[in-house]
């Protein structure tokens, strides 16, 4: 077992331990200041456009692999310095970012990276995920904290998944760490079972943890048209969840000290275009994470980081119209539950799930989605806080209840304007 940096010698449920490079909250492991006129991905290279081999020795990333090739090892495509470690040191041209209110994975730290081809220039969209250009490839990897007050602690790397954008479109792959050198390619998922953690609260929590399957991703990730009759031919349209400008729109903490707010940071070294020169009118998401003292915030406060976490957590699928494609909607948007941080709650609480009989599943216990003044009886809640196949929501990415967004969701709940199905006073 390596030792460099804080890594500890320690196997876990045939992965490995180590300690973060700045926790998978807000991770600052790579980066650093960026000298006017430089561009961040100067010197990454580029795909030739030939056919790539998952064997070929590169001194970069190996582009032309990620754009043909389904290779067996992570190590394969040489995303980073350092094959066995996914949490920090990217190849040349690698720019870490996180987000500003993340998507819960069973209370793993996320670390993030995105990889520009040479040259290249991510494009700014104001609602949507960014315009990322073909070659791009962005990781995400998944490690387990010992302890979630501590995620600059010992933690269990798990997997890592890549969304690689071919000239056909995203392609997902998952990578689960098989040992402490490398992880494998895990088409077909991978369940790791009597995975433990503690909580913010001191709670220990025993769950087993899914890896997805390569299939999987493209539940989440994909909005669908609504078809207009058979002759329709349109296809589901593959998308990025997480980087959109809102959610980065933070502040960021680089190797060298530097702090930055990212979308600037990527702006000024040349990695993002389009950026509004009135920087004031780009929106921005709160920070919500399991360290939010959630009893003290004001009712603007709460109703902002619940609106975020619903966002975040539920509208790749709960959503419909606003900024999409003319009649694509997420796959659950035909629900009527549409939860998108752009929609105006005011305009239409309804598709909020306010005393909105539920579509799909249903309890009856529960007979509104949302109640409010009365979480306890809002199925959308009950939904968060089981781990019931068949209620729970979301459907893919968790085995656990994540404690503190359900706190914050019952909280806004309670606290949301009467409506005529709320409890009499």
């Amino acid at each position: 077992m390596k030792t460099n940096n804080k890594m500890i010698a320690a196997t876990l449920a045939t992965s490995f331990l180590l300690t973060a490079c700045g926790g998978g909250g807000d991770s600052s492991d790579s980066g650093g200041s960026v000298t006017p006129g430089s561009a961040l991905n100067a010197g990454a290279g580029a795909p030739t456009g030939a056919q790539g081999s998952c064997d070929a020795a590169t001194s970069g990333v190996n582009w032309d692999a990620l754009m043909t090739e389904t290779c067996p090892n992570l190590s394969d495509y040489n995303l980073f310095v350092d094959a066995s470690d996914p949490t920090s040191g990217p190849t040349q041209g690698g720019v870490p970012y996180d987000l500003s209110t993340a998507l819960f994975t069973d209370y793993t730290s996320k670390y993030r990276f995105v990889f520009v081809p040479e040259g290249e220039t991510v494009g700014y969209n104001p609602s949507e995920a960014l315009d990322f250009p073909v070659g791009t490839v962005i990781t995400k990897t998944f490690a387990l904290p010992e302890n979630t007050a501590m995620r600059d602690g010992a933690e269990l790397v798990i997997e890592t998944r890549l969304l690689i954008h071919r000239t056909d479109g995203w392609t997902a792959l998952p990578y689960y760490w098989s040992s402490e050198s490398d992880a494998t390619l895990a088409i077909a998922g991978q369940r790791l079972t009597g995975l433990t953690t503690i909580n913010n609260q001191g709670q220990q929590i025993t769950f087993d943890y899914s890896v997805p399957k390569a299939a999987d991703c493209t539940s989440c990730h994909s909005i669908v048209p609504d078809l207009a009759g058979p002759e329709d031919d349109r296809e589901q349209i593959f998308l990025p969840i997480g980087p959109k400008a809102r959610y980065l729109n933070k502040d960021f903490t680089y190797s060298d000290g530097t702090v930055y707010n990212q979308l600037q940071y990527w702006a000024e070294g040349q990695l993002l275009s389009g950026l509004p020169t009135d920087f004031q009118s780009v929106e921005r998401a709160p920070v919500f994470n399991d360290e939010t003292h959630i009893a003290s915030l004001s009712d603007s406060e709460l109703n902002d980081k619940a609106r975020a976490y619903l966002d975040i957590n539920c509208a790749h699928c709960h959503r419909a119209d606003l900024t999409l494609p003319a009649d694509y909607a997420g796959p659950a948007g035909s629900s009527g539950v549409q939860l998108e941080y752009n929609r105006n709650y005011a305009d239409s609480p309804g598709k909020f799930g306010v005393c909105k009989d539920p579509v799909a599943g249903g309890h009856e216990d529960y007979p509104y989605d949302v109640i409010p003044g009365n979480a306890d009886e809002s199925y959308l809640l009950f939904r968060m806080s089981t781990t019931d196949s068949r209620h729970k929501m979301p459907e893919l990415g968790r085995s656990t209840v994540h404690q503190e967004g359900v706190q914050l969701i019952r909280s806004w709940i309670d606290q949301l304007p009467r409506a005529s199905c709320s409890p009499a006073t």
